[in-house]
């Protein structure tokens, strides 16, 4: 990378391929891609390479996936590159990046286009970090729960919620906005398609993240399981850990059928009261006493109202992630329960300074109708409404108009002086008495007028 070029870094971020070092058959620059010339990787994977390309008449930027050659005759990978970006479609959802293109290159390789995002995963911006402000973590909070309502409401499970799918892209001026990535492990739980369903007794996901009937193989897996790791995520972005990390996954996946949740509030003292109780919530060990995503959003917008400041008043800075350096990044295979089960690659950038933009302050959202609250059962009450004391209104200060005064460049007219007063009523206007007589006349004539037909 030049000096020149000063940039965030460019990738897509699909389930930590923007880390892991690339090898085997790649494309070569300038290679037609479904109508895009492809620039250079962007990063590569247990599934597949990214690449940058551009449209060469509208210029358009776009990424590139393109599946490994060893997995492009596999069936089971070949499905579930298709169901990514058929799941993405149709959600349809500004919260989710968009897959626009499908296709398969003249060697039998298959690749999607979509967006190219620039930014930085939530998993790297932690790794710089640390844990997140309480306001920060909530807006991300929400943003992730709307996009999951969306994809709910279309009966699509993600599965494999984790910092690492998830994509703070970076807007000029603004705080980063979420975009969920990584829809390979989605599952279509209306049972009248099997499209999407997985076989019985597999267990998909990555297991720091997974519920307890997910870590089961459960074949009752339902869009609850995508709250739970919510709360593992939302977990971690307020205290810096997971709840539960053990030293194997056999382990971490029985701690969370097994272990108490641990104490929030003491590993984070200060934290919101209904936070914590919301959180906690959300990490119930059986899905009918998790809260819904629709209560989990009435809550935030509530304490964003009274006990957790905006980003504003808060005081955050814009955090903008570091340019990467131009080389490849080593593997390397520590924390295995942190990667998605049935997917080989881990791999991480080495962790850099992070750039901030000082003295900008995000404009406020405009706000958005939250959806009604989904029909699935939720047996965790909501924390009760604070009482807040009516406002006395203060006497409006009675107005008044200063003398406005209008002069003239010229010697020759004089200044005149204008002043607001109020309009004349219009007055009611008397009778004369000539009037009167013009009327007498008038009626007279035309009697004499009358006659005078008659007589002829």
């Amino acid at each position: 990378m030049s000096e020149a070029d000063d940039r965030p870094t460019l990738n897509v971020g699909l389930a930590d391929e923007e880390d892991t070092a690339v090898e085997g058959k790649q494309l070569a620059p300038g290679t037609n891609v479904g109508g895009y010339l492809v620039e250079g990787i962007l990063g590569g994977g247990g599934m597949g390479v990214v690449y940058a390309a551009t449209h060469p008449i509208i210029g358009k930027r776009a990424a590139i996936k393109v599946l490994k050659p060893e997995l492009s005759h596999e069936p089971a990978a070949v499905e579930r590159f298709v169901t990514e970006a058929r799941s993405v479609n149709q959600i349809g959802h500004r919260n989710i990046v968009d897959i626009f293109d499908f296709g398969a290159l003249p060697d039998g390789r298959h690749f999607y286009l979509m967006d190219l995002l620039e930014g930085e995963s939530l998993r790297a911006r932690l790794r710089r970090t640390g844990a997140l402000h309480v306001s920060e973590a909530a807006s991300i909070i929400d943003e992730i729960a709307d996009a999951l309502m969306a994809a709910h409401g279309k009966g699509i499970v993600h599965r494999d919620l984790k910092p690492d799918n998830v994509f703070m892209l970076n807007v000029p001026g603004r705080w980063p906005e979420v975009r969920l990535l990584d829809w390979g492990l989605a599952k279509l739980v209306d049972p009248g398609s099997s499209k999407f369903r997985t076989a019985t007794g597999s267990v998909l996901g990555t297991p720091v993240y997974m519920s307890p009937e997910q870590a089961r193989a459960s074949d009752l897996v339902d869009a609850r399981t995508d709250i739970y790791a919510l709360g593992v995520l939302s977990f971690e972005l307020l205290s810096g850990r997971v709840p539960f990390h053990k030293q194997s996954s056999i382990d971490t996946l029985l701690a969370h059928q097994e272990d108490k949740i641990p104490s929030l509030a003491l590993r984070v003292p200060g934290l919101p009261e209904e936070l914590v109780q919301l959180i906690e919530a959300m990490l119930a060990k059986e899905p009918p006493g998790r809260p819904t995503l629709a209560a989990v959003r009435t809550v935030l917008k509530r304490l964003k109202g009274t006990k957790i400041p905006t980003l504003s008043v808060a005081g955050i800075e814009i955090s903008v992630p570091p340019s990467v350096p131009d080389k490849p990044v080593a593997v390397h295979s520590a924390f295995d329960e942190m990667v998605t089960v049935d997917q080989i690659r881990t791999a991480r950038e080495p962790i850099a300074a992070p750039r901030t933009i000082t003295g900008m302050r995000a404009p406020a959202r405009p706000r958005m109708q939250s959806p009604a609250l989904d029909s699935q059962y939720s047996g965790a009450p909501l924390p009760p409404m604070p009482s807040v004391p009516p406002r006395a209104e203060s006497p409006s200060p009675a107005m008044s108009f200063p003398e406005i005064q209008i002069s003239y460049a010229q010697d020759s007219m004089p200044a005149i002086a204008i002043s607001r007063t109020p309009t004349p009523q219009p007055q009611p206007v008397k009778k004369s008495r000539s009037a009167l007589v013009i009327v007498i006349v008038a009626l007279l004539v035309i009697a004499l007028g009358v006659v005078i037909l008659l007589n002829i």
